[in-house]
């Protein structure tokens, strides 16, 4: 999926630009929530499990994953918005999002 995905630069580009750049806003940049996304998804977004690969509080996530949803406008629990939010996700760390301008 990762060459489709690379293959128009531009496109994943906007994609991440449009989805997670809201993340940059954030206190602390948007890597510590980024990381929180990609982490939330390999854990299937089961959030105990997300909570403990973090070694965060279960509170302490869901106030990230509150916090996305507040700057993006997407929520990373809802099935609708998830498939766009971790495209993105994936779009970012092939891009090297956010250390790398896009």
């Amino acid at each position: 999926v990762y060459p489709v995905l690379t293959r128009d630069r531009q496109a994943m580009a906007d994609l991440v630009r449009s989805e997670l750049g809201p993340l940059q806003k954030a206190r602390g940049g948007a890597e510590p929530l980024l990381n929180t996304l990609a982490v939330y998804f390999d854990a299937g977004c089961v959030a105990a499990e997300t909570a403990r690969r973090l070694a965060l509080s279960v509170r302490a996530l869901t106030y990230r994953l509150e916090r996305i949803h507040q700057l993006t406008g997407s929520d990373p629990s809802d099935p609708m918005h998830r498939y766009s939010l971790q495209t993105a996700v994936i779009g970012a760390r092939l891009l090297d999002w956010p250390a790398k301008e896009l």
